[in-house]
């Protein structure tokens, strides 16, 4: 089996722009009309100027990494007979003798991938960023591992994903 590449899909990622320009919008509009929106001071129109702003922190964060997502043609996943390769928060080098297996994860309706590997604790120790080091340890507690992907703004489905990672463990856990 050759090294297989995965890149991220170009119509998920416009379609995700899209919902965020709306969810955008809808902020702005929220933050500029917040005493029309408080119905005569029935909830209070800080609290809506503050929401507002979360929700537009929230969406420029998002299309940030939209537009990151749509000017990078690097693949995002990469499988070979060594190693799972994964390039999507930062580039991670999974040796498949590392890996203990693959775990469906399901939650409100966006499916993940979990990765289960032998050395969890050293492979969150070994993280410098500080937020991407908290989610691996608040994914660990809460999931059981440290490393999840998803197929959302891949050129794959979620199905097509969980058995291709299946099939590669499956021929070379054994190999190295």
């Amino acid at each position: 089996m050759e090294r297989i590449e995965i890149f991220t899909s170009k119509k998920k990622n416009i379609f995700l722009l899209f919902l965020v320009i709306i969810f955008l919008a809808v902020g702005i509009f929220c933050f500029l009309n917040a005493n029309e929106l408080s119905n005569d001071g029935k909830r209070s129109i800080v609290f809506i100027e503050a929401i507002s702003i979360i929700v537009m922190v929230f969406a420029l964060t998002a299309l940030f990494f939209i537009i990151k997502n749509l000017l990078n043609n690097q693949w995002v996943l990469a499988i070979d007979e060594k190693n799972l390769h994964i390039r999507i928060q930062k580039y991670y080098l999974i040796p498949w003798q590392e890996i203990i297996g693959f775990q469906e994860l399901e939650i409100k309706g966006n499916k993940s991938i979990l990765i289960q590997v032998k050395n969890r604790e050293t492979l969150i120790a070994n993280e410098k960023n500080f937020f991407v080091k908290k989610m691996m340890q608040w994914s660990q507690k809460i999931y059981g591992s440290p490393i999840s992907i998803a197929s959302s703004t891949m050129k794959i489905s979620h199905k097509e994903l969980f058995s291709l990672l299946l099939v590669s463990f499956a021929t070379y856990k054994d190999k190295n």
